[in-house]
């Protein structure tokens, strides 16, 4: 299965070289790879709003095999910025807890050598699930209608 989005993935390639970086300097942190850390990261962030704009113009129904792909990498990509917002969090506080950046380290190198695993599998399973349930018009009119009911029975309790 190829990538659907590219360029997310060169800059997750970019962050082998910074976790290296980090296994050198560790338990020491330099400023330079702080810099270049939070910068990869604001690059990741950029690059993942602009994938969000075109997998909204992805039609479901026109190729689904394409919207569900991209949404599983979208999900896979959002776990990844989480961990990097994460890690900068770390980095940032004041002590620096030097075990807890090196555990999140480790677990950002595993997501980006196991991605292409986790996506085929995971991710594209749960993209598949959510996306079939936002498009079944029967499901929606049913949750729809259970929601009114709610709402109608939550207003009547309150008076």
């Amino acid at each position: 299965m190829e990538d659907p989005l590219p360029e997310l993935h060169a800059i997750e390639l970019a962050f082998h070289p910074l976790i290296s970086k980090f296994y050198e300097e560790y338990p020491e942190i330099s400023e330079d790879f702080i810099s270049k850390f939070i910068q990869k990261t604001a690059e990741y962030s950029r690059e993942l709003n602009i994938s969000l704009k075109t997998y909204a113009k992805i039609d479901y129904f026109k190729n689904k095999s394409a919207k569900i792909a991209m949404k599983a990498s979208i999900k896979f990509t959002y776990d990844v910025l989480s961990l990097l917002t994460s890690i900068i969090k770390y980095i940032e506080s004041d002590p620096i807890p030097k075990d807890r950046i090196e555990s999140q380290i480790r677990i950002l190198e595993n997501l980006i050598d196991q991605k292409k695993n986790l996506i085929s599998t995971t991710f594209y399973q749960a993209a598949s699930q959510e996306l079939l349930i936002f498009y079944d018009k029967n499901l929606r009119s049913n949750l729809e209608a259970h929601m009114h009911k709610r709402l109608e029975n939550k207003k009547s309790e309150d008076k």
